[in-house]
């Protein structure tokens, strides 16, 4: 359980501290720094920034450094620790207990990991891809920290097999160099698919649990496209990039590969959700999918979660709001609003906090 706080530069807060409870509501206008709060936990709790963010995002405009600390019970004993960041280094720090620490001894003595839901990912069914992919991803990285070299070697990987492909394309480089390239990118596909994959299987099992959200109505499938060969990865990218590679040099692009995967669920194996299903049962099965991805780090991660619920009252009505409380109820809660719905006001279990 996250306990407190304290936000020295983040953002627009500067010197201000928080006692935390297990249920936590965060109200006020907008622009007020209600996400920032959220996001500061995410990255204390996670030692990364949320998706889209990187950290130079999270310093104050008027500051030359983002620094942070809390406090945190483990094992039945608080623990504290602190984050920095400043421009001129570009490095993180991370202190537990005063004493400094690597990134993943932060992550190893942190007992919680943090889940995030906001009101784009409501809509990710209806938006582009790469959204999606996001959607998966951020499991990966929170379930296993070591997930964040192996997406950041695939990229590396990627941006370099396209910077040759541009390269052969003006004549600067030679042909045969894409042997290697090639051979190096797909090791590191391979690497991440292994990953990707395990998640994969893992909603595939526990599909019908969103189903019973449908109330039944529905026969869900959890359907997954890429154009490799999960039997055999390694082979079925290298034959596909050897028999694209003309296609390759002249776009300049990499056409295999997680980057450009994608998944749709699908009603009785046929129909896509998002064409067939009113956006109401659409916004319940991204509800349900994130609680699957939430069983999946707990299990993978052997953590607990605290959620992070951003402005959800703002875009899911009442009956998904309190079906989404039932699913949340059992770990601690930070919530933001800038309207609470009023069968929440008063509530004895809620902490208040202005914004």
């Amino acid at each position: 359980m996250l306990t407190s706080l304290v936000l020295d530069s983040f953002k627009n807060h500067t010197d201000r501290s928080f006692s935390w409870g297990e249920k936590n509501i965060l109200a006020g206008p907008n622009g007020s720094g209600k996400t920032n709060v959220l996001e500061a936990i995410y990255l204390f709790v996670n030692a990364i920034p949320p998706q889209e963010r990187v950290f130079l995002q999270l310093v104050p405009t008027d500051s030359w450094m983002l620094s942070m600390g809390g406090e945190f019970i483990r094992n039945s004993l608080p623990y504290s620790g602190r984050i920095g960041y400043t421009k001129e280094e570009w490095k993180i720090h991370f202190l537990s207990q005063e004493n400094t620490v690597t990134r993943s001894r932060h992550l190893e003595l942190m007992p919680i990991r943090a889940v995030l839901f906001t009101p784009m990912e409501m809509n990710i069914l209806y938006l582009g891809p790469s959204l999606r992919r996001d959607f998966l991803d951020e499991a990966l990285l929170l379930a296993y920290p070591e997930f964040t070299k192996i997406r950041r070697e695939y990229g590396l990987a990627l941006k370099n097999r396209n910077s040759l492909l541009k390269q052969i394309r003006e004549w600067v480089s030679d042909r045969g160099t894409l042997d290697l390239w090639d051979s190096l990118f797909t090791e590191r596909a391979k690497a991440y698919y292994l990953y990707r994959k395990e998640l994969i299987d893992f909603i595939e099992n526990r599909i019908g649990s969103v189903e019973v959200l449908l109330e039944g109505k529905y026969k869900l499938s959890f359907q997954y496209t890429t154009k490799a060969d999960f039997s055999d990865m390694e082979s079925s990218m290298l034959q596909y990039l050897q028999k694209n590679r003309e296609r390759d040099i002249v776009t300049g692009y990499t056409y295999i590969g997680p980057h450009l995967d994608d998944f749709q669920c699908m009603i009785s194996g046929e129909i896509p959700s998002n064409s067939y299903l009113s956006r109401g049962e659409n916004k319940t099965i991204l509800i349900g999918l994130k609680f699957i991805l939430i069983e999946f780090i707990e299990k993978s991660s052997k953590k607990e979660t605290i959620l992070l619920l951003d402005d959800l009252f703002s875009e899911l009505d009442s009956e998904h709001i309190e079906s989404l409380l039932k699913h949340a109820w059992s770990r601690q809660l930070f919530i933001t609003a800038q309207n609470v719905p009023d069968f929440l006001i008063g509530k004895r279990w809620f902490s208040f906090y202005e914004i």
